[in-house]
């Protein structure tokens, strides 16, 4: 029996290592491959994105052109005529695939061919029907928006090949495919050049994808959890995405505010048809975006029992959410660089959509105790809703950060297989960190901003730094505060993980929603008002936070007491009481006062009792989180490096 059984492996085997992942969808990447070879030949952007010029004269008559050559919807119907015709045999061909790995994922090239050949038939039968100019917006919209569709599902499609081979080959047609979007929005924005780069890179990829289609379907995963090479490709791709986001940091932005360099949102417009930053820019890195979040790894048995983290980082609800920001994203960015009047109203969504998915991969990492990887992500992101421009260096220094932390994020990958650092020491320290320099900036350590900034002028020092007008470095200061409570909650997450408190995932949640307000300070009418409404959302995000903070505190008392340290634990839960207690005195009081028009005096009062509340429970909550560090071994968790075998 036992000769018969591995007779009949090695026939299942030799079975296996003979059948094709899939004949028939070899044929579509050589319809890619064309379509490579052509877009190399006329050397223009083939696809309605962002960023594509158009024009129109009345003179004699009325004629207009599309991407600067008369002929160029001709080009895009063919092109992307090949590409419906490329994902039409891979849909039809993938049967096999998608039976191998159990998954519906792979009717995603199906709309992949819809989309991509209902883009050529628009182009094809409607340019012709443009004969006035009050028909062209009716014809630009819903063409660039037919292009994001393209955009979207060929991004999520390149992800098939990375995350279901075992080869180098699956990793580099993922890969080049991917990255082909990126770099054609690059050269639409900066040089023409990468244009050409662009193809050559789709047609390479194209390739790849002929031999992963050709290749034997053992190549292909056995297993639900990441490949070795996908977690590689992950690493890889959280790089390349912090090199497209420092060009669209760099190209454009930045500006002279009063004889200071600043940067100025993505949001910032030129005129009402015009931003100060190409849309291209933002299209092309939040593409990239979509492709990073969905390689995000599933972990094995083995390298959550190495990481220490328990399970995986960016998954379910988060990594939905994060997708989700980034399709709505690259819609803003399509839709701002059409060139027609009132695309100002995409700007909020094309600084939120990049800067809310820096956020959630920064809180994400940070919740499972990896400061390393995402702490400057957290910082960037904040700094990039800053409105109406921040100091450049503020954008510079953490994003220059992040490119090296993912570099590091990068190598972890590929030399141990692990895609983050555990480091709950790191969380302690943080954590600490960022409450003392709240209580720094409650107790106006910082110094005081001017008198006509009362009654929030001791937390505001719109005059810190010297040299600088306080208009200038005003919008940076106001949201320092802010920043420190943000980064605070969603470092207590990492107290609560691994040990079931759901706490800590709704002070993570209320962050990020918080985060997101950020722009609205922009909305006022001077520093004085931005000052108020900074004070405003800081106290608020403070006052929900703190009564999560105590819920962690009482479960952090527990485990300190399970753990046999019983007057620790008893500290903790009396300090934490003691804050309920001084927490609904407060809030009686502010009812009480600000039920009417409270006097000057009345308001100088309540800020005091609000101050002094919130160093009070600051100091007593430090002091129980410096306890639970070190009684539930914290301190003694992290700076341990050791390779998978």
């Amino acid at each position: 029996m036992a000769q018969l059984s591995s007779l009949k492996s090695i026939i299942d085997s030799s079975d296996e290592s003979g059948r094709k992942v899939g004949r028939l969808a070899g044929f579509g990447s050589i319809f890619g491959i064309v379509a490579a070879a052509f877009g190399l030949l006329i050397g223009k952007t083939l696809i309605p994105i962002a960023g594509i010029e158009w024009e129109f004269t009345n003179n004699p008559s009325f004629q207009w052109t599309l991407g600067g050559d008369s002929q160029f919807h001709i080009f895009v119907g063919i092109f992307m005529g090949l590409m419906a015709v490329s994902f039409l045999f891979q849909a039809v061909g993938s049967k096999d695939l998608s039976g191998t790995l159990s998954s519906g994922y792979l009717k995603i090239l199906w709309v992949g061919f819809i989309s991509a050949a209902a883009v050529a038939f628009y182009l094809l039968t409607q340019f012709p029907g443009v004969y006035a100019a009050q028909l062209i917006p009716d014809f630009i919209t819903p063409m660039f928006s037919l292009g994001v569709f393209f955009v979207i599902v060929w991004q999520l499609g390149a992800v098939i090949y990375t995350d279901s081979s075992k080869t180098w080959v699956g990793f580099l047609a993922g890969m080049c495919n991917a990255l082909f979007i990126p770099i054609l929005a690059l050269g639409q924005a900066i040089n023409p050049i990468l244009i050409y780069g662009a193809y050559g890179i789709l047609l390479l990829g194209q390739l790849m994808s002929l031999l992963f289609w050709w290749s034997p379907m053992d190549t292909i995963r056995e297993y639900a959890r990441s490949t070795k090479k996908a977690k590689f490709a992950f690493g890889l791709s959280g790089f390349l995405t912090a090199l497209f986001g420092f060009a669209a940091v760099m190209f454009g932005p930045i500006g002279i505010e009063q004889g200071v360099e600043v940067w100025f949102p993505w949001s910032t417009l030129v005129n009402e048809m015009t931003y100060l930053t190409n849309p291209a820019l933002i299209f092309g890195l939040l593409s990239f975006m979509l492709y990073w979040v969905m390689l995000a790894p599933r972990l094995g048995a083995r390298e959550l029992k190495a990481a220490a983290i328990g399970e995986d980082i960016i998954k379910g609800g988060i990594k939905w959410f994060i997708a989700f920001l980034a399709c709505f994203g690259i819609l803003a960015a399509g839709q701002a660089g059409t060139g027609l009047e009132g695309v100002g109203v995409w700007g909020f969504f094309m600084v939120v959509a990049p800067a809310g998915i820096l956020f959630l991969f920064g809180a994400s990492y940070i919740a499972k105790t990896d400061m390393v990887t995402g702490l400057p992500l957290v910082v960037t992101s904040v700094f990039l809703m800053v409105h109406p421009f921040v100091l450049l260096p503020l954008i510079l220094v953490p994003w220059i950060l992040i490119i090296l932390t993912q570099i590091f994020l990068m190598l972890e990958t590929w030399w141990r297989g692990l895609t983050g650092f555990s480091q709950a020491s790191l969380t302690v320290i943080v954590s600490l960190a960022t409450s003392i320099s709240i209580i720094f900036f409650m107790l106006g350590v910082f110094g005081s901003g001017p008198l006509a900034l009362w009654p929030t002028n001791r937390w505001f020092n719109i005059t810190l730094i010297p040299g600088i007008p306080a208009a200038v470095q005003g919008p940076a200061i106001i949201i320092l505060p802010l920043l420190a409570i943000l980064i605070r909650n969603v470092s207590l997450a990492g107290y609560s993980y691994g040990r079931g408190y759901s706490s800590g995932g709704v002070l993570m949640g209320i962050s990020v929603l918080f985060a997101f307000m950020i722009p609205v300070i922009a909305g006022n009418q001077s520093v004085t008002h931005e000052a108020n409404t900074g004070a405003a959302l800081l106290l608020a995000l403070y006052s929900i936070s703190v009564v999560l903070i105590m819920a962690l505190n009482l479960n952090l008392a527990n485990d300190v007491e399970d753990e046999g340290h019983g007057f620790e634990g008893t500290l903790i839960r009396m300090a934490t009481l003691a804050g309920l207690v001084a927490a609904s005195a407060v809030l009686i009081l502010m009812v009480i006062v600000f039920a009417g028009m409270p006097t000057p005096e009345q308001i100088a009062l309540m800020v005091s009792i609000m101050v002094t509340f919130v160093v009070s429970t600051e100091v007593l909550s430090s002091l129980g989180w410096l306890i639970s560090g070190i009684r539930l071994g914290m301190l003694k968790v992290g700076f341990k490096f050791s390779r998978l075998e």
